[in-house]
């Protein structure tokens, strides 16, 4: 049974996400006025949403990539968290997973980074890939960590950014980072999933009004950042649960039982058992797509938990 502070965030988030799915437009059609109130919109859940008390925030830049340095009285300066923000490649910046972190940062004692790295439409595939690459090797080539201090993080498709950068680090032969965390991961940006249905859309409170809008357009989930003549099933970088895992560092995967993107989760999960890659697997009960956004819930609190002990197991610095 779901608390009641989560049975009053999915009421919260079904009108947000029926507010968002009314916004939609094919990208063709999507003017940049329409887009930035989007961005500006979904930026407010971390601006009203709560943060841990002393809460420090510095915006730095990574070369050229704004970023948000995040810590709290609990984070260790020496257990870094390269977290990638989620919203389809086309929202979603610091600001608005700002309370996100906080708490992640505090209940995992860790300091967080989180880069504003590149969206589309305006940037297109790889152009993300390239910001992933880039902040891992600022983060040891400028700020001085070694790889095993760092873990990376993200949801949605910010893990989709942590997983492609992890693959691109092992064809480049760099230094791998310690582990990766992600919450509701998209592994599958073609949408072929046993979980991509109507049925699934209606229970998903988060991504349902707006996979229905994209659907029902004939548009594909992927428009915003990659063209279709681009799009190769067959590619790794894009669609990374048939990526190959063997020899990577350990993995953790968090998911409602309630969203579309369970399938995305379910297929990493056994590409990574089929190459044997240490992972942990937990699905949410009730729980909709990042759920983690809104920290006022106890299941949040209990998946920071979660997540915290993970990378207690791994990052290279004692806690």
């Amino acid at each position: 049974m779901i608390s009641k502070e989560a049975q009053k965030s999915i009421k919260t988030y079904k009108r947000i996400a029926t507010f968002f799915g009314f916004l939609y437009r094919t990208p063709t059609e999507m003017t940049s006025s329409r887009l930035s109130f989007a961005r500006w919109f979904n930026n407010l859940a971390g601006t009203v949403n709560p943060k841990i008390e002393n809460t420090v925030k510095e915006e730095i830049y990574f070369g050229d990539i704004r970023t948000f340095k995040v810590s709290t009285p609990n984070s260790n300066p020496e257990r870094i968290l390269l977290y990638f923000h989620g919203g389809g490649y086309a929202l979603g910046s610091p600001e608005s997973h700002y309370s996100l972190v906080s708490y992640l940062a505090d209940i995992t004692k860790t300091t967080v980074y989180v880069p504003d790295y590149r969206l589309g439409p305006e940037n297109k595939f790889p152009a993300q890939l390239d910001d992933g690459v880039s902040c891992y090797d600022f983060l040891i080539n400028d700020l001085g960590y070694s790889p095993e201090q760092i873990a990376l993080a993200g949801d949605s498709a910010g893990g989709h950014l942590a997983l492609i950068t992890l693959l691109k680090l092992k064809e480049t032969n760099k230094p791998l980072p310690s582990c990766l965390a992600l919450l509701s991961p998209w592994t599958d940006p073609n949408g072929t999933g046993e979980t991509y249905t109507y049925e699934m859309a209606e229970r998903d409170v988060l991504l349902g009004p707006m996979f229905k809008k994209i659907w029902d357009s004939g548009d594909k989930l992927y428009n915003f950042y990659l063209n279709d003549e681009d799009m190769d099933e067959n590619n790794p970088y894009i669609v990374p649960y048939i990526g190959n895992y063997e020899n990577c560092p350990p993995i953790m995967i968090q998911v409602g039982t309630e969203e579309c993107l369970l399938s995305d989760s379910t297929r990493l999960r056994d590409k990574l058992e089929l190459d044997g890659c240490e992972h942990e697997y937990y699905e949410w009960e009730g729980m909709y797509h990042v759920f983690h956004i809104d920290v006022r819930m106890p299941e949040t609190i209990q998946a920071f938990n979660q997540i915290g002990d993970f990378l207690k197991k791994y990052i290279g610095v004692k806690i």
